[in-house]
């Protein structure tokens, strides 16, 4: 299982805007994030959260290159979290590893990139989302009765056409969305959860991201996000111990450190 560690150059997202806006506080921030156990750098430039405010690709790239360029001097995985295919064919061209595309390749234009720089091409992160939009909304349509079913036909119909363009599956991710990329019943996203095994055997890689997310904060008796810590960390050990791929996360350390004692509680003392 691989970590990737959230770096947001935004002013505005949900927990963190504004905190690692400046290439110095962004470096510095990625630095953190390997030393605590992270594995990739996902860094991403547009906010998605129901609140955010979009930028143009002139703008997104313009916070990420000095980021990105820092990051490939220190030779560490990175993955760039856009849907632009502006920004998705200067980041390949970067050579950057991931690219995490919220609304999962749904642009005409992003399929044309990708098909483009086939022989360069970074793995794939397809996330699923309920209004299939480059925002988060609330209000979903998801029927828990066929949640899964509905998320699977997302996915085979996206992959299908990453397919047709010469991605091969073996680049594919694929991440269901969790908190308001579900909607606004946190039960949705308890309910994927419970069902990324299911996920797992459908298919090749799967990734979950649920740091701090809405869900967590409601269950909780209304947290705000600096304060859903330990509900984080439950559903992301919840999350490997179905054994997924990958977890995004703001904080790698409490979830390599719970990982690590597990291991050790299940080793015999001699």
């Amino acid at each position: 299982m691989k970590v990737f560690g959230i770096l947001n150059l935004t002013q505005d997202s949900f927990s963190d805007g504004g905190l690692y806006f400046e290439p110095q506080q962004a470096k510095q921030k990625a630095e953190e994030l390997l030393s605590n156990g992270a594995n990739v750098i996902d860094v991403g430039a547009q906010s998605s959260n129901v609140d955010a405010q979009k930028i143009t690709p002139e703008e997104e790239w313009q916070r990420l290159s000095p980021v990105l360029a820092y990051l490939k001097t220190k030779n560490i995985p990175i993955s760039v979290d856009t849907y632009k295919p502006e920004v998705i064919a200067q980041s390949i061209q970067k050579g950057v590893a991931y690219i995490n595309d919220i609304t999962g390749f749904t642009k005409f234009e992003s399929l044309e990139i990708l098909q483009t720089y086939q022989k360069a091409l970074p793995e794939l992160v397809l996330m699923h989302s309920h209004n299939n939009s480059e925002i988060a909304q609330k209000e979903s349509s998801l029927n828990p009765q066929n949640i899964l079913t509905a998320i699977c036909r997302f996915f085979d119909t996206r992959i299908e056409a990453l397919l047709k363009v010469g991605v091969p599956e073996s680049k594919i991710i694929v991440d269901p969305g969790m908190g308001f990329f579900l909607g606004d019943d946190p039960y949705l996203s308890i309910q994927i959860l419970q069902s990324i095994a299911k996920l797992k055997e459908r298919y090749t890689r799967t990734l979950v991201s649920v740091s701090r997310k809405s869900f967590i904060g409601n269950l909780l008796g209304g947290k705000p996000p600096m304060q859903r810590k330990v509900g984080t960390l439950v559903c992301e050990y919840y999350a490997y111990l179905q054994g997924v791929d990958y977890i995004r996360t703001h904080e790698p350390q409490p979830l390599q450190e719970t990982i690590l004692m597990n291991e050790i509680l299940q080793k015999a003392v001699v």
